[in-house]
């Protein structure tokens, strides 16, 4: 009789010690699984200040480009007499605004477009943006909206500004 009582207290404490870590073991489980299906995103963002010289042509008074792979890495360069490349790294939650901004708000299914700059100008800055996310390459160029006909979409001027923001902070 005393065998098959502690037969059964070991039975109960061994069911609650398997209740007490399959919660932990499913919600590690659950988290690698997430962090492996997050989205892959690199890209290539440049921005050029453009006047028109005393020929009539476009020179690139200044030139900036960005780079930014998966894992969060970046480089800047900068390009106007002098070459200056910085590497740096672009946080966690970032990576997560820019994937947000391009992965979750259609930005992948907008045409490739080149959003071109009025006749006539003499300054103005172009940005060109090259994404590759999952298998998709995409290429997108615009220049800033007063130097632009019509309208530029508000999600093509945003994830330009995140960007922005992003040299501003690291540079």
């Amino acid at each position: 009789m005393v065998n098959k009582f502690l037969i059964a207290i070991a039975a109960v404490i061994a069911v609650m010690a398997a209740l007490v870590l399959a919660p932990g073991f499913n919600s590690n489980r659950q988290q690698s699984a997430t962090t492996d299906q997050t989205p892959q995103l690199s890209l290539e963002y440049s921005r050029q200040q453009l006047a028109r010289t005393e020929s009539g042509s476009l020179a690139a008074a200044a030139a900036e480009v960005l780079t930014v792979e998966n894992d969060g890495s970046a480089t800047y360069t900068k390009v106007g007499g002098q070459l200056d490349g910085r590497k740096f790294t672009v946080s966690e939650e970032e990576m997560k605004l820019l994937r947000a901004r391009i992965l979750g708000t259609g930005f992948m299914q907008i045409p490739e477009t080149d959003y071109s700059q009025q006749e006539g100008l003499a300054n103005f800055t172009k940005y060109t943006l090259k994404l590759q996310a999952g298998g998709d390459l995409k290429t997108i160029s615009w220049v800033n909206p007063g130097a632009h006909a019509g309208t530029i979409p508000p999600i093509i001027t945003n994830v330009g500004e995140l960007l922005d923001s992003i040299i501003s902070r690291h540079v």
